[in-house]
């Protein structure tokens, strides 16, 4: 782990503000590997005196690098490296990878399935002109079909026409916002929450505000409370296998929610990507508040991750706009891939490839728990990733650090720290694909060394 001490970055060019260039820095030799999740960055004032520009300058430089998602503050601790939205947690190499989210399988060959449906698809005339010359510039209608059929769960029956593809659930999520967010307005969401949705509401400059949740989830009254000033326009909840916690909030706490964000007027951006690992799962929040929800699923995690294909349900009332917003970013979602995607839904393929991770996940998370006693963990025994919250005197950047030492990768709970005023004394374990049964005990069991012997004292890690 580097120290305060260690790290200077590189002559700053003068082509542009200070402040910028430093943040330019940063972000340079996290991407290159100079910079890795929990290296601790220098105060301000010795780094001010390393590169003879002021405090102020080197402060502005800290505050653009946390808004671009790469630093994270830990009160009493100083400033660490994040793993940064879209930046893969230092060089891999032969490291295990548990600091992604991709949901394990077995038995089923998701590579051999997509060659099966693209060896069809070059053989059908006619669905390789529905892939090229789409109905109008608009989603093909069995696309819109498939994908309603794909997000139907209980109470949720969407009609086609309420669906539209997106390039990804990140996108979707974007798009939502964007559409949705009233002008001068905040995002509401968990204190922990998806660093997806962090990531959009700094590219669209919307402040975004912590709402205290439990067990179950965000709690209704704080959210009530927080709503009665009318500074938040919209509600982001992730009810199904939420990131970074893998909790199922119960059919109680989702009617109470909807009843709150009914009665406060705002609208719900319901993110929603790992629900088919669930299929227990009560009804989304778009059965209760059909009227004020936009429901976000996706493909990638569920199925396969090269299958970029996000679902977007949108509430009557707001559909040109959400439409006007997927438009705007990517105009279409990719008519191929979404081909392929109507094509697994419509032959039961999805179904089941979803099943497969969900008794996968399972199996994966049993282990995870037993090898990780007797510390605690948070997740449905269903979910393909877990939160461990940290024994004193660990920080999340600390373990990071030294995990990736041991060639383990973690994912820090800054990422998803809604606020910077609320360290998250935590990580995600993602119990993922592509890592053997074997390399995931021995990586967990390295976990549990480390938390035994404690972190060493700070200059000697």
């Amino acid at each position: 782990m580097a120290s305060s001490s260690t790290w200077r970055p590189r002559p700053l060019p003068g082509d542009r503000p200070a402040y910028q260039a430093l943040a330019d820095a940063i972000a340079s030799d996290v991407a290159h590997g100079r910079l890795n999740p929990g290296d601790r960055l220098p105060t301000h004032r010795a780094l001010a005196r390393a590169l003879g520009v002021t405090v102020g300058t080197v402060a502005r430089g800290y505050t653009e690098a946390e808004r671009r998602g790469l630093l994270g503050g830990e009160v009493g601790r100083g400033t660490f490296i994040r793993a940064g939205f879209g930046i893969s947690p230092g060089g891999a190499g032969a490291s295990t990878d548990l600091a992604s989210l991709h949901p394990p399988i077995d038995r089923i060959d998701t590579i051999e399935l997509l060659t099966q449906t693209l060896n069809a698809l070059a053989a059908d005339t006619s669905a390789l002109r529905t892939v090229v010359d789409t109905e109008h510039g608009g989603d093909a209608r069995a696309h819109r079909e498939a994908a309603a059929a794909w997000v139907t769960h209980g109470g949720f029956r969407p009609d086609a026409g309420q669906v539209m593809l997106t390039a990804g659930a990140q996108h979707a999520l974007t798009a939502a916002l964007s559409a949705l967010a009233g002008p001068g307005t905040a995002v509401a969401t968990t204190p922990l929450t998806n660093p997806g949705l962090l990531a959009a509401a700094r590219q669209l400059r919307l402040p975004v505000v912590a709402v205290a949740a439990d067990d179950e989830g965000m709690i209704p009254e704080a959210l009530a409370a927080a709503c009665r000033d009318g500074a938040i326009s919209v509600v982001h909840l992730q009810p199904t296998l939420d990131n970074p916690a893998g909790r199922i909030m119960p059919a109680a706490r989702r009617a109470a929610l909807a009843e709150a964000c009914d009665r406060a007027g705002v609208w719900v951006v319901e993110d929603d990507p790992l629900a088919p690992l669930a299929p227990g799962r009560p009804d989304p929040i778009a059965a209760l508040l059909p009227a004020r929800t936009c429901h976000v699923a996706s493909a990638a995690k569920a199925l396969s991750l090269g299958l970029r294909v996000g679902v977007l349900t949108a509430a009557p009332t707001a559909l040109a706009r959400l439409l006007a917003a997927v438009r705007a970013t990517a105009w279409l979602a990719a008519p191929l891939l979404g081909e392929v995607f109507a094509r697994w839904v419509t032959d039961g393929t999805a179904t089941r490839v979803a099943a497969a991770r969900a008794a996968a996940a399972t199996a994966r998370h049993a282990v995870a728990t037993s090898l990780l006693a007797p510390y605690t963990v948070t997740a449905d025994p269903g979910a393909p990733h877990l939160w461990l919250p940290l024994p004193e005197p660990w920080t999340s950047g600390q373990l990071v650090a030294a995990a990736r030492q041991l060639g383990v990768l973690l994912s820090p709970g800054d990422d998803y720290a809604a606020s910077r005023a609320a360290p998250a004394h935590g990580v995600r374990i993602g119990l993922n694909a592509g890592v053997s049964d074997d390399a995931l005990r021995h990586a967990l069991l390295s976990v549990v060394a480390l938390l035994t012997a404690g972190p060493l004292p700070d200059g000697l890690s």
